[in-house]
């Protein structure tokens, strides 16, 4: 039988933004050991959240599916309709016996269509 764990994340954002309401939040536990290899995520809690920041979510895992060799990390993003609006930008490690996290986000800037960034008309 599988021992489930959690980990608390506060998701806070580095400006005075807040997230869209009805926005899709993702929150993973990811395996970052492999340097030259894509995350693999341990965890994943998606849902839909429309007050502002801070987000307080337990991030629950799969105790089992830990090896004490490896290396975890914490991400988070929010998206809107399909877009994305807020990602973390920093490495947040998980660190034995720490069980509380707070991860920050930053606002995404919109795509512009165009050479840098809409500058030069082709």
């Amino acid at each position: 039988m599988p021992k489930i764990k959690s980990l608390t994340v506060e998701i806070i954002c580095s400006d005075s933004n807040t997230p869209p309401s009805n926005g899709q939040v993702k929150l993973s536990l990811l395996d970052v050991s492999l340097a030259d290899a894509p995350a693999t995520v341990v965890s994943e809690l998606c849902l839909r959240w429309g007050t502002g920041f801070p987000i307080t979510l337990p991030l629950p895992f799969d105790w089992s599916q830990i090896d004490q060799k490896h290396d975890y990390a914490i991400a988070a993003r929010i998206e809107h309709d399909g877009e994305l609006m807020y990602i973390n930008t920093s490495r947040y490690p998980v660190k034995a016996g720490i069980t509380t996290y707070q991860v920050a986000v930053d606002k995404v800037r919109p795509s512009t269509d165009g050479i840098h960034g809409g500058n030069l008309i082709d």
